[in-house]
């Protein structure tokens, strides 16, 4: 195994074998220590969850965006206008003037922002920034950074329309901003990321989603998802209720 990173002990010979199998399908360690910046342009974005929170009221779409996955990092151009620019970096999030970079205003871990019943406010574009940041952050740098994590369980599945599924129950690391601590991913046989399961704390407990990796092309040998929809679940179980629905377009990869 050369997961090049430190393995958890709870980690099993059969699911490090997963885990190194869908490193390879993703492009493998030597493309990933290279990646720089992913940059794509989001084409379509709906669904009750954005709906919900403002979408198109008290935020916009999110348009081209540049991703830096060993920075932590997330840029938003022309958002929430044409007049701004902003930044998703490790846990904090900014508005900055699209003229000078000079930064308009500022929310450091911003996290923090979302506790009890402020959950419930539709958002503002720092939160939406906040949100999608670290969402998207996250999705393209799996499933590399899945290494150091806890391991809960591994097991075998069959999933309808996908066959059999290598299952992966984890605890990820404490400085990983993403939707919650323990996550449940879900790779096909050749080792390709098909379902995401987490719990998007931000919104609250009950926010739990099956997150479909879809329309997979290969950009600069790495896949990447282009499409993905979010349904809600009950445990393990999906439900027919559209939570979010995004394409992806002008996806670029540059490596250092």
């Amino acid at each position: 195994m050369t997961t090049e990173r430190q393995i958890d002990a709870s980690w099993t010979p059969l699911a490090l074998a997963a885990l190194e199998r869908a490193c390879a399908r993703h492009g493998g360690w030597e493309s990933w220590r290279k990646l720089w910046r992913v940059s794509l342009r989001v084409a379509t974005l709906s669904g009750s969850l954005p709906t919900l929170k403002g979408l198109g009221r008290s935020f916009p779409a999110p348009g081209r965006v540049e991703i830096f996955p060993h920075e932590q990092k997330t840029v938003f151009h022309e958002f929430p206008d044409a007049q701004h620019v902003s930044v998703f970096e490790r846990g904090s999030v900014r508005l900055d003037a699209a003229a000078d970079r000079r930064v308009v205003e500022e929310s450091v871990r911003h996290r923090q922002v979302f506790r009890g019943v402020s959950r419930l406010r539709r958002w503002s574009p720092l939160d939406a920034v906040y949100f999608f940041g670290y969402a998207l952050w996250h999705y393209h740098s799996l499933p590399f950074t899945l290494a150091p994590g806890r391991l809960f369980g591994h097991r075998r599945v069959t999933l309808g329309g996908i066959g059999r599924c290598d299952v992966l129950k984890m605890q990820l690391p404490p400085d990983h901003p993403t939707h919650s601590r323990v996550q449940t991913f879900y790779f096909d046989e050749s080792g390709l990321l098909v379902r995401h399961d987490y719990v998007a704390e931000i919104i609250g407990g009950w926010a739990r989603g099956a997150h479909y990796w879809q329309d997979y092309q290969i950009v600069s040998g790495i896949p990447v998802a282009m499409r993905r929809r979010v349904v809600a679940r009950l445990g393990s179980t999906p439900l027919p209720v559209n939570v979010l629905h995004a394409t992806l377009t002008d996806v670029r990869v540059d490596v250092d």
